[in-house]
Parts: C-alpha cells; sequence; structure tokens
C-alpha cells in the first residue's frame, strides 16, 4: 500500500514537472524556494521525484540509460575544477563573495543533470509517456491562448489592459512587453527558447511521422499539426532572432527529410510530361528554400525596429563589425562573447570555474567594449557580476577545453541514440529520434543566447528523446 503510494506520487510529480514548465518565474515559488530559478515551480516537482523515485531507486539498481554516465564524467570534471579554483587568485569585484556564485552555478549544473537523468529513465511505459505528451499539448494549447491574447491586445488596440499585466504578474516576476508575446515566461527570448527546445520538437516530429496522441481531429489536421502551427506563428511574435535562427536550423532536418518526397512529387505531378532531369529539380528545390529562408529573413527585418539596418554594412568604420552589432542591438552580447574568449585564452585548459568568470570581466573586455552604455554601466554603476550570455563560450571559460570537449562529446554521443531510433522500423522510436535531432540542431543557437545550465527544457526534451525505456507498441 505505502509502496503503491509512493509510486503514484512520484508519477503525478512527473507529471506536474512537465505540465509546469512553461511557467520560468512565478514570484511565490522563488519565495519559498529563496530562489529565481528558471522553471521554479517545475523545480519543486523535480525535487519531489528525486526523493520518492529517484534516491531509492539507485538503492535497488533501477537502469538508467547510458548517455546519462559521459555527463556524469562532465560533472565530476566541472565541480572538481571549480573546487581547484578556490586556490586561484581570483580577481576582487565590488565586495563580492566568491562562493555565492560559484554555489549557484554548481547547484544549477546539478539540477539540469537531474532533469536529464529523470527524463532519460522515468517514462518506464507506454501509458506514461503518452499521457506526459498529452500533457504537453494540453499545456502548450494554454500558453497559446495565453500569446494570443497579449497579440490582440497589443496589435489591435496598442496596449494591455491593467488585468493582463495583473494576471502575468502573478506569473512571471516580469510584466509584458511591446510588440513581443512572452507566454508565462519572464520574457520573449525565454519563450522562444522554450518553443524551440521543448514543444516544437515534439510537435514537428509527431507531424512528420504523420502520428498522434489525440483523436482530435480538423479534417485532415491533428492536434499536433495545429499546435505546430501555432508554436511557430508564437515564435514569430517574440520576435526573438536567436530563436528564429534556431528555428531555421531546426526546418534544415525536415527539409532534408522531406527533400526526396518534395523532388518526387514535383516530377510526377507538375513535370510529369516533360523529361527534366531529377537533379535539375533537386537543384531548383534547394534555391527555393535558400529564397524562402531569404524572404523570412527580409520581412522580420521590417517587423523588428532592431533589425531595420540588417542590410547595412560598412568596412569604413573604424571597428566594421562591432558597429553593425551594435546597430542591430547586438553588440553588448558580442563582447560579452569575446569576454568570454578572452578569459578562456587565459585560462585554456580548465578554466576559472563555475561561476567565476565574472570576476574577470574587467581585464578581459575589448577595447571597443567600454564604449558601449550597457557595459560601461553595469561594470560601473551596479553591483552585478557581467555573465557570458553563451552556453559555448561560458563553457569555456569556466570549465576550459577539457569540461568543453566533455560536453560536446556527451551532445554527440546523444546523436548515435537518435539516429539509431530514426532508421528504426518503430514509429514510437522514430519520433523520439526526431525529436532530439531538432533539439541538437536548435540547441547550436540556442547556446549562443543561453549561458545557464538551469534552463530545463533541453534537459528534459533531449532526456525523452534518448530514453530506450520507452514503449515498443506504436502510438495510435
Amino acid at each position: 500500500m505505502i509502496n503503491r503510494i509512493i509510486n503514484k506520487s512520484a508519477e503525478y510529480s512527473w507529471y506536474l514537472l512537465i505540465a509546469l514548465l512553461p511557467i520560468t518565474s512565478m514570484p511565490i515559488v522563488a519565495s519559498l524556494l529563496g530562489s529565481d530559478s528558471v522553471a521554479n515551480p517545475s523545480i519543486m516537482f523535480l525535487i519531489a521525484l528525486v526523493l520518492l523515485w529517484l534516491v531509492p531507486g539507485v538503492a535497488q539498481n533501477i537502469p538508467v540509460h547510458g548517455s546519462v554516465l559521459p555527463l556524469i564524467v562532465f560533472v565530476i570534471v566541472s565541480i572538481s575544477g571549480t573546487l581547484f579554483s578556490f586556490f586561484y587568485d581570483i580577481p576582487a569585484f565590488k565586495g563580492i563573495n566568491q562562493f555565492s556564485p560559484v554555489a549557484s552555478a554548481v547547484s544549477t549544473l546539478i539540477l539540469g543533470f537531474l532533469f536529464f537523468i529523470c527524463a532519460s529513465s522515468y517514462p518506464t511505459n507506454k501509458t506514461v509517456l503518452k499521457k506526459t505528451m498529452q500533457i504537453i499539448n494540453w499545456s502548450g494549447l494554454i500558453i497559446f491562448f495565453w500569446s494570443g491574447m497579449q497579440a490582440v491586445f497589443w496589435y489591435v488596440y496598442k496596449e494591455y489592459p491593467q488585468w493582463l499585466f495583473d494576471l502575468q504578474g502573478l506569473i512571471s516576476s516580469r510584466v509584458l512587453y511591446r510588440q513581443r508575446v512572452t507566454g508565462f515566461a519572464l520574457e520573449p527570448s525565454w519563450f522562444a527558447h522554450q518553443l524551440n527546445m521543448f514543444y516544437l520538437p515534439f510537435w514537428l516530429s509527431y507531424s512528420l511521422n504523420k502520428t498522434s496522441n489525440h483523436s482530435i481531429r480538423i479534417s485532415f489536421l491533428t492536434f499536433e499539426n495545429i499546435l505546430a502551427v501555432l508554436g511557430v506563428i508564437s515564435l514569430f511574435l517574440t520576435l526573438s532572432r536567436v530563436g528564429m535562427a534556431s528555428f531555421l536550423m531546426m526546418f534544415l532536418l525536415i527539409g532534408f527529410t522531406l527533400h526526396k518526397k518534395i523532388v518526387r512529387f514535383v516530377m510526377e505531378k507538375i513535370f510529369k510530361r516533360i523529361r527534366i532531369s531529377k537533379q535539375l529539380i533537386a537543384a531548383f528545390m534547394i534555391i527555393l528554400y535558400l529564397l524562402s529562408i531569404g524572404a523570412v529573413v527580409v520581412v522580420f527585418s521590417k517587423v523588428d525596429p532592431r533589425m531595420a539596418r540588417l542590410f547595412d554594412f560598412s568596412f569604413e568604420n573604424e571597428n566594421p563589425f562591432i558597429t553593425y552589432f551594435d546597430q542591430l542591438q547586438f553588440g553588448e552580447r558580442v563582447i560579452y562573447w569575446l569576454s568570454g574568449w578572452n578569459i578562456f585564452g587565459k585560462y585554456p585548459v580548465f578554466g576559472v570555474g563555475l561561476g567565476n568568470a565574472g570576476f574577470f570581466f574587467p581585464s578581459s573586455i575589448p577595447a571597443e567594449g567600454w564604449r558601449l552604455v550597457e557595459v560601461s554601466k553595469l561594470i560601473n554603476r551596479t553591483r552585478t557580476l557581467l555573465n557570458i550570455k553563451s552556453l559555448w563560450f561560458r563553457l569555456l571559460a569556466e570549465t576550459g577545453l577539457v569540461g568543453f570537449s566533455l560536453f560536446i562529446g556527451w551532445l554527440i554521443s546523444l546523436s548515435y541514440y537518435l539516429l539509431a531510433k530514426i532508421r528504426s522500423g518503430i514509429v514510437s522510436n522514430k519520433i523520439m529520434g526526431f525529436v532530439g535531432g531538432f533539439v541538437l540542431l536548435g540547441i547550436f543557437f540556442e547556446g549562443l543566447s543561453i549561458d545557464s545550465f538551469a534552463f530545463p527544457y533541453w534537459w528534459v526534451s533531449l532526456g525523452i528523446a534518448v530514453s530506450t525505456i520507452l514503449p515498443q507498441e506504436d502510438m495510435v
């Protein structure tokens, strides 16, 4: 009886963890946890799942996915390097204690690891997985309803009503943005990250494989088809530049998968009476794909004021690239990346330790960076440690070439499991293989926008995707 209660509690903890992922920073939960970590409501149920299922399961030798092992190596090496960093000569910065940012960085890495191990090992049967997918879908529909209201009030009335502000304030630590939808997230770029790293990969994969977890149909469209379309529209309305770049990377996988079918369709339906080589049609379609991407970029440059000068580049400026990115309101981010690169240059093997990069910023900022208002303000007028704003440059700066190589090696090792699933004859495995493929492609650009291990979305989606403890039956 007790075991049944514990098992049910663990199961509902998993479902609630998934259902609450859209909420990134609920103030009341932040006050309870004493932390403003990303997806703090889900973290509460992650802790419950760890205590109810993972800890007892480790004692009982529950099966753990093989991809967890190289990740454990990365975690151990990163934390070990961080402990050794206490023997480094860490520059002082406005009286900030070194222990606090280090503790925060290590805790976020451990949280990410726990999200992955639970996601890769908990869904043990078809029922749990199907309910998980249904929760993802219904929570996504709720997100789109809320985002749709944000878009309607802004684009129709050019302002938000007070009640919309009040409700958003209960869900998020920040309020609404002009012209950009945020869903339940703290800011538009975080909402775009959610869509790219969690929701869209599932919806695109189910749509690509013509499969659904629901009996809901509108004509020939499945529930996942509708959600995928709404997801892409919402992504565009975030006006997240990195988000759009990530989605275009993910779209490459769709194009690669469907290219042969499209060429065959064109030959059979359009050019069936004209003798044209298959290679010529394929080349024409590739050009058409590139023109479509170019059209999206042009439209985005017209909609987003920050991109108005996208095609205005000149070598006549003293620092043409910094000037170009600055006029796109992206210059500060590039400076943060270059600062991280400079830190890596000084500590190339093991880095400066997790959480320590901010202490090295004042001596690592390129000369051009001091001319940017935001950089100068953060350094001279606040007591905030600057962060690198990129997972890839942060890994180099804080874990060195060793940690960076281990992490990239872990991501590459995941592709082995994902390719095996894609080649599998089992539809449910193919779906999850494509989910992971979308995430791995999208994270290339997303890693240029986020620098925290606390974002759980790609941890969870990759965990579910690579898990071998999946149902062997195809889903209905």
